[in-house]
């Protein structure tokens, strides 16, 4: 009995793609191959997964691509760690600003030669091949990928912005080339005695310089997935009959059991068999306050142990804790598919066959019907097509518009990855918040103290003393509200822990007991009404003398800036979402106070990215705002992602923009920023596409059919220049608009 073939993944490491369109070329010649059902191409991760098979199509599929002139390796050939894979894109961006240096240098140079103030020196011959000399490092060495691209093209005929650059480079270089090295035939032939080297070093020197903030912007994609490998133990005490021992998280089984000190990170899932503590499960909720941990409670890969050591039974290990299903989810949705693409790597394939076309349909229109000297005026008008063709201009439209933008970003505190994340603010018609650490402080505050007037000094120096000794949160929040009283503290005469419900203490012949409702109903304390639950909070109860005296509500405090931040989105028409993992009460009601038009509360990280995911179905493009471990999903998988600069670094890491002070403010301003910026790179665009289509017909000779002048290679240059100028003095528009 013959069985159907087993579908197999294939994860491709792809080295030598220089732009979308290049991610594009892939995905779509190895999706032609015979049994390859599935291809997917991230150019930002430089990483291909394909669906084949059977595992002996990974050749066919590697093949292809070298074929198409990159390279790839299996990823698990790759052997790289989440340091040696950063340190890898560092390297790459290093080299790209060294080729920018190298090649700037030798245009300076080359620029002096040809214009000024070295113009003609020694002599008219010398000095061509004195900038033919300097510019043959940039075209063939630094420019090498440019050329190969080219080649590439003429192979295969499919392009992009590299072909669009290696075909203006090699034709300015080798016509300049031909009227160095072969002076007496070119004036014989009627070409003008001007060569181009100069505009060879500067259209490489400014295409480095894009790709270098290109590159800086793509390596924050490994970022993320760095930082929450980071969040994982390296180690696990395992408890044996003979005692404990350290072993590898990788050898720790389904069963096992383990121990974890205070302060100690959880190796894996799992459930207490021995022992009880309050555990920082922050990474998970996003909530500041840690949770109470007795036997039978539920505990999760990543999270910190408090003050008490936990055994526990492991339930989870490797692939199917929480951490890896969080780390697994933002994985994959980083490697998802963007939607919108450069739309200048999208025209550069139709625009270079093009281009070529016209430059030969040029050559042999002005060969047919030119006049003396046709091969003077039949190459000098097929050289200007070409030349002022050539995308500099394209090249640097959406570049210099980032450059600026995310310039002034940044002194404003607003860290924006890059243009394409400029590009997907715009259109942003819902807005979903987290809570805690974004909307709130995230820190556990003193919202009010419930208290009779006259003994509200008295009592507060009282507790404040006895919780100085407590390590617990809602302990150094009460302390630091009487520390901005003023007040000078004392020492308890006895202290005790009550586990998970308060403390118990004694200070000048008066008794205390402090914490939660269980507490006071284990000692028969009857709660006052008023100074009952009636405010959103934690409640802290204060028993002196076995009489409740006061109550303490520990909140989260709601940013001075959240308000009006929100009130500005809604007056943009933006719809506001909140989701949390705290309760229903609390949300209810921080989203009355501030005005926002829906909430879920009690949400799990996995919860708020499925949220996001059921309002981007129906149809609303989606930004979301948050600060902590457990945001990362549903900030990997939102159409834009911000992250508040306080939060954790994987937050930050796997958003789009980090916003550094962690004002809401400031995501309004990105907002504004990104509108404009946009603005601005379609009017780049515009220009380059006006200089480098328009000019084409009067570089290719149309005004001499109609008694008008011929445009010389050289003007076509200065209308390239001019182009590049044009759009870089439009960019720097930013910097000034509100």
């Amino acid at each position: 009995m013959q069985t159907e073939p087993t579908d197999q993944n294939i994860q491709l490491k792809i080295e030598g793609m220089s732009c979308a369109s290049c991610a594009n070329l892939i995905e779509r010649e190895v999706g032609k191959l015979a049994g390859v059902k599935n291809s997917v191409v991230n150019y930002a991760v430089e990483s291909g997964t394909f669906v084949v098979d059977g595992p002996e199509r990974q050749e066919e599929v590697m093949s292809k691509i070298q074929e198409l002139g990159f390279s790839s390796k299996a990823s698990e050939d790759g052997g790289e760690s989440g340091e040696e894979r950063e340190e890898s894109k560092k390297e790459k961006i290093r080299k790209n600003f060294q080729q920018f240096l190298i090649s700037i240098t030798l245009a300076v140079g080359l620029f002096a030669l040809a214009m000024w103030p070295l113009k003609g020196w020694p002599s008219p011959t010398l000095n061509h091949w004195l900038q033919f000399l300097l510019c043959v490092p940039v075209y063939a060495w630094t420019g090498k990928k440019f050329q190969l691209s080219l080649l590439q093209f003429l192979k295969t005929g499919k392009s992009n912005m590299n072909t669009l650059i290696g075909l203006g480079t090699t034709s300015a270089f080798l016509y300049s080339l031909f009227i160095t090295a072969f002076t007496a035939k070119s004036v014989e032939w009627g070409l003008t005695q001007k060569v181009y080297f100069e505009a060879v070093g500067f259209i490489i020197s400014f295409v480095y310089l894009g790709q270098y903030f290109e590159e800086k912007a793509k390596m924050k994609t490994t970022e993320a997935l760095n930082n929450l490998l980071k969040l994982g133990a390296k180690t696990a005490t395992l408890v044996t009959e003979e005692g404990t021992k350290e072993i590898e998280i990788s050898v720790v089984k389904k069963g096992d059991i383990l121990r974890v000190k205070p302060g100690g990170k959880f190796p894996v899932d799992g459930k207490v068999v021995k022992g009880t503590s309050s555990v920082d499960e922050s990474m998970i909720s996003g909530e500041p306050l840690p949770v109470f941990k007795e036997k039978g409670s539920a505990l999760y890969a990543g999270t910190i142990n408090g003050d008490q050591v936990i055994d526990y039974k492991a339930t989870k290990v490797g692939e199917e804790t929480f951490l890896a299903q969080i780390i697994h989810f933002v994985e994959q949705a980083q490697g998802a598919k963007p939607e919108i693409q450069k739309l200048a790597d999208k025209v550069s394939g139709v625009f270079t066959p093009v281009v070529i076309v016209v430059a030969f349909i040029t050559l042999a229109l002005w060969l047919i019907f030119g006049s003396e000297p046709i091969w003077g005026q039949a190459i000098s008008n097929f050289i200007a097509v070409l030349v002022i063709a050539c995308p500099c201009a394209l090249g640097l439209a959406t570049p210099t518009a980032v450059v600026v933008a995310t310039g002034r970003a940044s002194l404003n505190g607003i860290l924006i990855g890059g243009g394409d994340i400029l590009e997907k603010a715009v259109g942003v018609n819902t807005i979903v918040f987290d809570k805690t650490g974004t909307i709130t402080e995230g820190k556990p505050t003193v919202t009010s103290f419930l208290v009779d007037e006259s003994e509200e000094e008295s009592i507060l120096k009282d507790v404040a003393s006895i919780e100085q000794f407590s390590e617990h949160p809602l302990s150094k929040a009460i302390t630091k509200y009487a520390a901005e009283k003023g007040l000078s503290l004392g020492e308890p005469d006895e202290f005790e822990v009550i586990k998970g419900k308060g403390l118990v203490a004694a200070i000048e012949e008066r008794s205390y007991i402090i914490g939660n409702e269980a507490l006071l109903k284990e000692n028969s304390i009857e709660v006052r009404s008023d100074y009952g639950p009636n405010k959103v909070g934690s409640y802290i109860y204060i028993v002196r003398n076995q009489r409740h005296v006061g109550t303490f509500v520990v909140g989260d405090k709601i940013k001075e800036t959240s308000a009006k931040a929100i009130s500005e989105f809604r007056k943009q028409g933006i719809e506001t979402w909140m989701i949390t993992g705290d309760n229903e009460v609390v949300a209810r009601s921080v989203c009355e106070e501030l005005g926002i038009d829906h909430f879920l509360a009690g949400a799990l990280p996995l919860e708020k990215s499925e949220k996001i995911i059921e309002l981007q179905k129906q149809g609303k493009v989606v930004a979301m705002i948050g600060d902590g471990v457990n945001d990362a999903p549903a900030l990997a998988k939102s159409d834009l992602s911000l992250a508040m600069g306080t939060g954790t670094d994987v937050a930050i890491s796997a958003s789009d923009v980090t916003l550094v002070k962690g004002d809401l403010l400031k995501a309004v301003e990105f907002l504004k920023i990104s509108q404009n910026t946009l603005k601005i790179i379609k009017q780049n665009l515009f220009l380059s596409f006006i200089y480098n289509s328009l000019l084409i017909p009067v570089a290719a000779g149309i005004l001499v059919v109609f008694g008008g002048p011929q445009m010389p290679p050289v003007l076509a240059s200065v209308a390239m220049a001019l182009s590049s100028i044009s759009v870089v003095t439009n960019s720097l528009r930013i910097r000034g608009a509100q």
